[in-house]
């Protein structure tokens, strides 16, 4: 039975490596005054308004809390018959740390209180690994643009490819690459709660996008490859949403920034060099609430919240780059008996934009939208037994159905599609097919690159496009040869239009 056991034990662990950890560990040793430990004490831990967590210690005085939320301000309790009671407090638990505490009764009436003054210690002594988190406090007062990426650009080492002044360039996801990097950031990975969220064509970018106001802590790892609990040797970006107490809390904000507050650098000298436009906010709102509670005190709770950010600004061309993101966010908690906890969290990201993949070629851009009404849909259900200090279980199911669509701006409907031949395009990239209503093989006028019959005509260039569905709408102006020109027709099967 022993042998089982550990090999239960054991796969249990190499599950549990499959994702990034959400909660820490409290641990440590109660002894009396000589040193020795004291079994049957009962250590407790409180943080309120959350609920309380207790542990009886053995005949090594060793107690352990396996999963605990991070955060600051934790309060440990010992008590035990004829000894005094003793306290510590402050205890900061980050993301995947650990901290040890040991605590000494002295003789005495359990109503006396012995309070421990000696600060946490700051450096994890078990932790390999390299990075910052970032917590309530540091994620609300810190003046950023309110996303995620902005906070990854303040962790040492990491690198991103723009600069995001007042929310310009929250409509895209940054790019963020590390020392040592030579992937170009495509092994930096995302989870939330505990579920991989990282886009698996994309890669190293989120497949879905957060409201701010839910995020509770981010944890930044760039030593990925010294964690084991860590797929690629990439950035991880952890983050964990907030959850109910045993108070009933909320919030509400509305943020507006608006083309009135904005400075205008577009000076004479760089008009003189070439530059006639920058990108500009016209207008950015970010709106939302939450709210959770108790259902039944100390034992289940529940959190929502909803979150809206309509970006307006304007391209380096000129033209609106319109992006509206919209996040549903509930969770669940539970202790329906001791040393258990259940959680369960479904959240809705949804993202819709005009003028997504702007380019030279491309200057309008497409229009790219969710699959889904709601947005793309997470999901997690979470169940942690503890069994005295030695052994823990814990069982999780994820669930994410993710992705977006894009459709050309100028023919959403797509009744005229471009299509691209490639073949042609192998054996020389300046020969085109000339059809077209009123002109004839070898003569001048529109051109078109196809494999099917075309049903319109329009000019495009021959440029290699980035992807299938990004370049249907990749067009320039190609120079209008002169009627003794020479010029080069090559046959499709379909015969030019007379």
């Amino acid at each position: 039975m022993k042998i089982i056991a550990w090999i239960m034990a054991v796969f249990l662990a190499a599950m549990s490596l499959s994702a990034q950890s959400t909660t820490g560990l409290i641990q440590g040793r109660v002894s009396d005054k000589e040193g020795k430990p004291l079994s049957g004490v009962k250590v407790i831990l409180s943080r309120p308004p959350a609920a309380d967590s207790s542990v009886t210690t053995g005949a090594s005085g060793i107690f352990r809390f396996p999963s605990v939320s991070p955060g600051p301000d934790y309060g440990l309790r010992a008590e035990l018959l004829d000894h005094k009671t003793a306290t510590r407090s402050g205890v900061v638990v980050e993301i995947g740390g650990t901290v040890a505490v040991d605590l000494v009764l002295e003789p005495g009436k359990p109503e006396e209180t012995v309070a421990v003054t000696t600060p946490s210690p700051v450096i994890d002594r078990t932790e390999f690994s390299s990075g910052a988190s970032f917590g309530p406090a540091e994620l609300q007062t810190l003046p950023t643009a309110r996303d995620p990426w902005v906070i990854i650009q303040l962790v040492p080492a990491v690198l991103l490819d723009r600069e995001n002044v007042g929310g310009n360039e929250s409509s895209l996801q940054s790019s963020f690459v590390t020392k040592g990097d030579g992937w170009n950031g495509r092994n930096n990975t995302w989870t939330i709660d505990g579920i991989d969220v990282t886009d698996p064509i994309d890669l190293g970018r989120s497949s879905v996008h957060f409201d701010f106001d839910a995020i509770d802590t981010i944890s930044v790892t760039t030593g990925g490859a010294a964690d084991v609990s860590q797929q690629t040797g990439g950035i991880s970006v952890n983050m964990l949403t907030r959850r109910a107490g045993n108070k009933i809390g909320g919030a509400a904000r509305f943020y507006l920034t608006d083309n009135a507050f904005q400075a205008q650098n577009l000076t004479a000298q760089l008009q003189n060099e070439g530059l006639t436009n920058t990108n500009r906010i016209e207008q950015i709102r970010d709106f939302g609430f939450n709210i959770g509670g108790p259902l039944v005190k100390d034992r289940l709770w529940l959190w929502g919240a909803y979150g809206v950010q309509d970006l307006f600004t304007y391209t380096i061309f000129d033209l609106q780059d319109r992006t509206l993101f919209s996040n549903y966010s509930f969770k669940l908690n539970a202790r329906p008996f001791r040393g258990n906890s259940f959680e369960a969290l479904v959240m809705s990201s949804s993202r819709e934009q005009f003028g997504a993949n702007a380019s030279v070629a491309k200057p309008e851009g497409d229009h790219l939208m969710g699959r889904f009404r709601l947005g793309s849909p997470v999901f997690k259900i979470q169940d942690e037994q503890a069994f005295g200090n030695t052994f823990f279980i814990s069982a999780k199911y994820t669930a994410t159905n993710t992705g977006t669509a894009t459709s050309p701006m100028i023919d959403e409907s797509l009744r005229n599609p471009v299509t691209w031949d490639v073949a042609e395009a192998l054996t020389s990239r300046s020969r085109l097919l000339s059809v077209g209503p009123g002109t004839t093989a070898g003569s001048p006028g529109p051109t078109r690159i196809f494999r099917s019959r075309p049903r319109s005509s329009r000019t495009i260039s021959g440029a290699w496009p980035t992807s299938s569905r990004r370049a249907s709408n990749s067009r320039t102006r190609r120079p209008r040869a002169s009627p003794d020109s020479p010029r080069t027709t090559r046959s499709s099967g379909i015969s030019p239009s007379p």
